[in-house]
Formats: structure tokens, sequence, C-alpha cells
């Protein structure tokens, strides 16, 4: 069962007490409702107000869509599925830096303030519930892991940024840019106390909620951006062990109706190798929450990841570079890439059907010299339906154990034990369904190249490569051991002009 949708989405009248919009300002309630002073007396409340962070995650202005569009268009694994790519969406692709009033970028960096403001809420809130103080600390260490997740998409695309520890109460309530090395100390304590307090697994009723293994994984991440190697060894090492691999496309799949919106697939979401996903459902009735804050009873809790990446919309596809990382006999390529002469909805109730160039609206990509049609299969949901609109219901699986493997291959290439790195490198290419040959690495370079390699055949298309690209150019590793795939990009994204223009501490 996934995360208590029911209560994650009937918080209407919670939200209206905690959105934070570009003013960072809270909106005026009817004196019939509640407020942030008479609400939160008691734990299951201040679940409710965790609840609301985990509903702005979900959003279309982060998960649900902008957000893996700011990683993807700016990484090097995808390409423009032709003119019908949005205009903001193909400037984070093509241009070296865009524009500071791109829509795209600035819906990430409000949703990412509006998550840290709701969670400031509940921390803040915290001390003064005393029915259940084992729930309440509880909720407090998600609290903490999705400021740190919220905060750590900000200082990494943007680098300094404000930094607001406490709920914004006035239209007035600015802060400046903090230095980015103030952000990752919250983001490094965030996360520590959350594992301090974040149980190891849940009943399935809360499936879906931070665990200490999401809050480890998440701090080990955090530490090699911030070039602590051994500091981000030593969070991962709390994770090794904790989970395994399992059939790769068990980590894609999920529920799934077709257009009359009966039930043709349940997937194998919250599996033994899942750490942190984020819930949708797909209720059968083709809709999606166009409104961008994802709230409201009934409001739908699908995503459109499906439809930008599939073949009627056809908006992105992958790059020749990616298409040309798979080796020969790697069993990945199929797992994660659609190509003319596939059979589609191989597991749909209507039977199997093979892919033609007419039936794809996408430009054609080169691999290996062959030009043709190809998408990606990875969240898609072509495996059981193929319509023109139907947005799907796959949970993003935002960490999974596969990344946590190589992250610790490239901590160990880091800090000089690349016979180490070429341990966990195999454990990912033995993985089910995949049993690719195992490799041997003698040098920092060779595990390096390896890693980069590794990640982008196992990990491609999950939005990481972005903050992977930034880490290895930070490290020169463009060109010592590869080429940059986005020479002359910029590093950090500029401040969306609708913070600049309302905010006077920042010009």
């Amino acid at each position: 069962m996934k995360l208590n949708i029911s209560k994650l989405v009937a918080v209407a009248f919670l939200v209206t007490t905690v959105v934070v919009a570009c003013e960072r300002e809270l909106d005026q309630l009817d004196k019939n409702n509640p407020t942030s002073e008479s609400y939160f007396k008691t734990a299951v409340e201040l679940q409710n107000g965790v609840n609301a962070v985990y509903s702005t995650l979900r959003s279309a202005e982060l998960v649900g869509r902008e957000w893996f569009f700011t990683h993807d268009m700016r990484g090097g694994e995808c390409a423009s599925g032709g003119p019908q790519l949005e205009a903001p969406r193909a400037e984070l692709l093509k241009e070296i830096t865009p524009a500071p009033s791109n829509s795209v970028m600035t819906n990430v960096w409000t949703g990412s303030y509006q998550m840290i403001n709701r969670a400031n809420l509940v921390i803040a809130k915290a001390p003064g519930v005393t029915d259940n103080p084992s729930l309440r600390d509880r909720i407090v260490g998600e609290a903490k892991f999705l400021r740190a997740w919220a905060y750590f998409e900000l200082v990494s695309q943007w680098g300094d940024v404000p930094l607001y520890t406490e709920t914004s109460t006035s239209a007035t309530g600015f802060q400046g840019k903090a230095p980015a090395t103030e952000i990752y100390n919250l983001i490094i304590a965030d996360l520590n106390d959350a594992a301090s307090k974040l149980p190891d697994n849940y009943g399935a009723s809360d499936n879906g909620r931070a665990t200490k293994g999401a809050a480890y994984s998440l701090l080990g991440r955090v530490q090699m951006q911030n070039g602590d190697y051994a500091g981000a060894k030593a969070a991962l090492l709390q994770v090794y062990g904790k989970y395994s691999l399992v059939n790769f496309l068990w980590n894609f799949d999920g529920d799934a109706r077709d257009d009359g919106g009966t039930l043709i697939a349940t997937g194998h979401e919250f599996n033994a190798e899942s750490i942190f996903e984020v819930v949708f459902v797909d209720r059968g009735d083709n809709n999606f929450n166009w409104g961008y804050n994802g709230e409201g009873s009934t409001s739908p809790l699908s995503t459109v990841r499906n439809q930008e990446y599939g073949i009627t919309w056809g908006n992105v596809i992958p790059s020749n570079r990616l298409l040309d990382e798979f080796e020969a006999n790697d069993p990945r390529y199929k797992y994660s890439i659609f190509e003319e002469g596939d059979d589609i909805l191989t597991q749909s109730p209507l039977g199997a059907k093979t892919l033609t160039a007419a039936d794809m609206n996408v430009a054609t990509s080169i691999k290996n010299g062959v030009t043709k049609k190809r998408f990606f299969r990875k969240y898609g949901i072509y495996d059981w339906v193929n319509s023109g609109f139907h947005p799907g219901g796959l949970n993003h699986r935002l960490i999974r154990y596969a990344d946590v493997l190589l992250m610790l291959a490239e901590c160990e290439a880091e800090v000089g034990t690349p016979a180490q790195a070429a341990t966990y490198i195999n454990e990912v290419r033995a993985r089910p369904g995949v049993a690719m040959p195992a490799i041997t690495l003698a040098t920092k370079s060779d595990a390096i190249k390896a890693v980069m390699h590794e990640r982008a055949v196992e990990m491609c298309s999950e939005s990481t490569n972005n903050i992977d690209i930034l880490r290895w150019r930070k490290k020169a590793y463009y060109p010592s051991i590869t080429t940059d795939p986005r020479n002359g990009q910029v590093d950090m994204l500029p401040i969306p002009s609708a913070e600049t223009s309302t905010n006077p501490l920042i010009k």
C-alpha cells in the first residue's frame, strides 16, 4: 500500500497555513479555519504537517514534472525529441546557462522553498507536542530529511542561496544569500539528526516515508558533492548490506491502468532495492494536477514523466553519447530504451505491438552508426498502455541500492582503493537479469572511468547525471578522463528573476 495517500493529500485546510510563494508570505486564513497557532497540538496534527511537505515533493513543481527536466536537460543523457520540446526546457538543454526568467528552474526553486517552509513549521511546532513523543520525534526526522533534500537541490544547482531555518510569517522576512558551506552544514546536520530518529522501515500503510537508510544514502550523496569522500563512505556503509538488488525492471514499474480505468499491473514498488521513492498513483482518470500544487483530497496523484519522454509528446530522447555507452551485450540497453522493431504492450491484455518509425513522434538518434528512432523505456508505461495521453502512476525511485553501491565505488576510487571500487561495481554488474562480466581495476583513473561508465548504463534517465557532471567537472575529470558532455555549460543556475525582483537582499 502506498504512503497513506488519504493523509498525504487531505490537508487542503492546512496547506494555506504553510504555503510560501516567491515572496515567502503566508496566506491569510478565514477566521473559521484553523491557524498554525491553533493547530499542531497533537502528533497526528504534526503528521499532517509533514504530509504537506511530501505533497509538495510530489507536485508538478518538483518530482511530478519540473524537477526531472531541470536535472535531465542539464545532464548528458538526453537530447531533444524535436521542435515540440517547449522553449524553457529547450533552453536548459541547449544553452550554456538559462535566463533568470526560465519557468522550469523557477518552479524547482519555488517548490524547494515551499518544502523548506513547511518543514520549518513542523520542526518549530514539534516541541509543543507531548501526546506521542516517539511519533513526534520520527516526524521531526522526516521533516529534517525533506528539508535537507530541498536544500541539496538548491545548493547543488544554485550554490549560495537564502537560508531559512524558521517559518516565514511576513512578506518582509527575507534572507540574503548564505555561503554554500553554511547550506551544506545545515544539510549534513539535518541528515545526521534524521538518521538518529528515523526507523529502518515502516508498515505497509506508511510506505513512502523517509527511513534511516534514506537519510544515510542522501548524506553520502551530499558529502560526495561537498568533496568529503571519506565522510560519504562512512555514511554509505551504514546502508551497505541492508538492501539488495532486484530484477532491473522492477525499479521502474508500478500501478498501471488501461484507458478504461481497469488495473492491469501492480508492479514492484517498495521492493528490496528501493531506499526512497516518491508516490504516484494511476487513478485511471487520465488526469494530472496542472495547478502544480499537488494538494487536496481529490487532487490527481499522477506524473507526466511518461508523457514527456514517450512517443506521443516525444519531448525528450536518449542522447547519442548515452546510446554509445552501452556495451554490446549489456541487457540494460533493452531494459532502458525502446527503439524501432521492439515490442511494446508485452504485458497488456491487448497483446504485443511492434514499434515502427511511424508510431513514434520523436527525432532519430544514432547508436554505433545506426540511425533509428528511440525513446526511454524507464518510467514509461508502454509495457502496459499505448495511449496519446495517459499520466502515469509509477513511483519515482529517488534513491535505490544500486546507486548506493556505485557511490561507494566512487568513494573507494577517491580514497585510493580501486580494487574495492571494482567489488562494488561488480555487485551491480552481476545484478539479477543483467549478469555482466566482472571487471578489475588497478588505478584511480581506471576506477573513476569505470564508475562513469557504470553510472551511465545503470542510472541513465534517473536524474542523477547532472550532479555527477558537476562533481566530476570540479575534480577536473573533464578532459583528463573523458570529454565534458556539456562543455562550456555554467555550473550554477542564475537566481530566478521571480526571487530577485521581490527579495531586496538579493541583486
